[in-house]
């Protein structure tokens, strides 16, 4: 999953981060319309987090845009802006839920975990190939029958190679997958997390391999039978 954080303020922002960490996944953090507009040119999100007054503009804008998207993600604005109107103008514009600044934890997780549910962000909560399942935005994944918790990231990487089973996913669409771009990726990082996903899978007894695509990726697909 990826998620996306438009809020200009870096003590709130951070804190939305720490929260969503709890839903694994990639989050993007802009302070912007124009940001939000960039990031949405070049990712696609399943939860987006709308912060209404920023330094260029009405957000509204933005959630109004992504409603309209054929695969939209999840929208909940969460502002200091919570008069009964400006709640009425934010469900109308496209918004799929509308919490005011200050708020709960619990609460702003619940409803993020409520409309992640809905059809149109998953398609399914499960992901399988071979004998390997993934549990959608956790870290549990089934191998051979056997259950196992995976590192985050580990857990980003089988769910970008499960949606894309069989065909080979560029080295640089994979980063895109499990990185924020704000993160900082040493040259050999990719490389070590895949190594410690595919031992994962083969001492599960997985029947489908990891495979290097020398200069371009990797695909998964079903292991050569010995």
């Amino acid at each position: 999953m990826r998620f996306l954080v438009i809020e200009d303020e870096p003590q709130i922002s951070a804190y939305l981060d720490r929260l969503l960490g709890q839903l694994g996944g990639v989050i993007d953090i802009v302070e912007s319309v124009t940001d939000a507009r960039h990031a949405l040119s070049s990712f696609n999100y399943d939860l987006a987090i709308v912060d209404r007054m920023l330094p260029d503009g009405d957000a509204l804008s933005i959630v109004t845009t992504l409603s309209r998207l054929p695969e939209r993600p999840a929208i909940i604005m969460l502002t200091a802006k919570d008069a009964m109107e400006d709640v009425i103008d934010g469900l109308n514009g496209g918004a799929d839920d509308y919490l005011g600044k200050p708020f709960e934890p619990q609460e702003f997780i619940a409803r993020a975990r409520a409309v992640l549910r809905r059809p149109r962000v998953f398609v399914s909560s499960m992901l399988s190939f071979g004998n390997v399942e993934l549990k959608v935005g956790t870290n549990e994944a089934t191998v051979a029958g056997h259950t196992v918790l995976l590192r985050r990231r580990e857990a980003l990487i089988l769910e970008a190679l499960l949606m894309r089973r069989d065909r080979v996913i560029a080295r640089e669409a994979l980063v895109e997958a499990i990185y924020g771009f704000d993160d900082e990726i040493e040259s050999n990082t990719l490389e070590s997390q895949v190594s410690r996903l595919r031992k994962k899978l083969s001492e599960l007894g997985s029947n489908v391999e990891i495979r290097s695509m020398r200069g371009i990726g990797y695909i998964l697909r079903m292991a050569s039978i010995r």
